[in-house]
């Protein structure tokens, strides 16, 4: 009998399957439009903060539509885990390969989440810019990113494998452009205190104040504001054969939601013209590792452009209070933020393990 019984457990550990499962680009692609409701579910929650339509109570329509959005995620995700696992894959391989971060990232958000509502009930809501610094928000956007980045991570795996060379596209890549769209997009929601499309510093009449030190924190808002997007896009670069569009789809969806928490819509067209000349300048040059020279070019050029169309912009709408000095200074350092970006990026992935 006992010999029998380690006969019947012997044959079902070698009946667990050591592969990941395969989720695909169908798999990508619907946990995309979730993270894409996920995303519009903070927005609304964002929108309603920013335009004072928020009590004191942790208990909204704001927050229902924000947490009702994740979740649709955490139920993704929870749900093609214990389908997989009856299907024979081991527990830890039972998402495909890059989505058990963007599980982790469902348990970081639901502890914030639990952490959110014991903070407001002590503490009160959060005003302005304490919304965006407060520790359990903080938590939320951090799960929120690893939630995202499933199919970013998905896509880097893919992009390893022998059959790379599908890999190109609107096809195969769509849901890891939207995924990183959507990233940068959480990143300036969350520091949109010092982002010059939210705060226009540069703006004639835009805030009374200190000029030197009004002008030092713009400055200051615009090199963050390019560091990010510039790590972001210096990265897809290097990484992928990205269709024409992915940049101006990345540069002008990120500018337009911010634009709407503080109807500021005017910031739209600029980010769209230089989202279209780098797609141009991407087709035409082909910036790769193995064109390093296009690529610093690429690196440079597309942060510049983008502070270039923001400082025209501010002229037309209201009138650039800074001097010459300043902005053109701005426009440069934007270009040099894009270059460092693209030194960090090169130099740690061509690292190895034991450099």
């Amino acid at each position: 009998m006992a010999a029998t019984t380690q006969s019947i457990g012997a044959n079902e550990s070698v009946n667990v399957r050591a592969e990941y499962s395969q989720g695909g680009l169908r798999f990508d692609r619907a946990f995309t439009l979730l993270s894409m409701l996920f995303l519009a579910g903070l927005w609304i929650d964002g929108w309603a903060h920013f335009h004072g339509r928020v009590d004191d109570s942790f208990f909204t329509p704001w927050h229902l539509v924000f947490y009702s959005a994740f979740g649709l995620c955490a139920a993704f995700l929870i749900i093609n885990l214990f389908l997989n696992v009856r299907k024979g894959f081991s527990f830890t391989r039972a998402l495909p390969k890059g989505y058990w971060l963007s599980l982790i990232g469902v348990t970081i958000f639901a502890l914030g989440g639990v952490g959110d509502m014991i903070w407001h009930t002590l503490f009160g809501i959060e005003d302005g810019t304490e919304a965006l610094l407060s520790p359990t928000h903080i938590m939320l956007a951090i799960g929120m990113a690893l939630v995202f980045t499933g199919p970013v991570r998905a896509a880097w795996n893919r992009a390893q494998s022998t059959d790379a060379s599908g890999q190109r596209g609107w096809g195969a890549l769509a849901p890891m452009i939207i995924c990183i769209t959507l990233v940068l997009s959480l990143i300036w929601f969350f520091t949109s205190y010092a982002n010059p499309i939210a705060l226009p510093l540069a703006a004639r009449g835009a805030f009374r104040g200190p000029s030197d030190t009004l002008q030092d924190f713009g400055v200051t808002g615009i090199l963050m504001t390019m560091a990010i997007m510039s790590s972001i896009i210096v990265l897809l670069a290097w990484r992928w054969k990205l269709p024409f569009g992915a940049f101006t789809l990345l540069l002008t969806a990120s500018t337009a939601l911010l634009t709407v928490l503080i109807d500021s819509y005017w910031f739209i067209p600029g980010a769209l013209i230089t989202g279209v000349i780098t797609d141009i300048f991407y087709a035409r040059f082909k910036p790769s590792p193995e064109r390093l020279g296009a690529l610093a070019l690429f690196a440079f050029i597309t942060p510049a452009l983008y502070m270039a169309a923001y400082f025209i912009t501010v002229q037309v709408i209201a009138g650039v209070i800074w001097s010459i000095h300043v902005w053109t200074g701005a426009i440069f350092l934007s270009g040099i933020i894009g270059l460092l970006a693209l030194f960090v990026v090169n130099g740690a992935l061509h690292l190895k393990p034991n450099e």
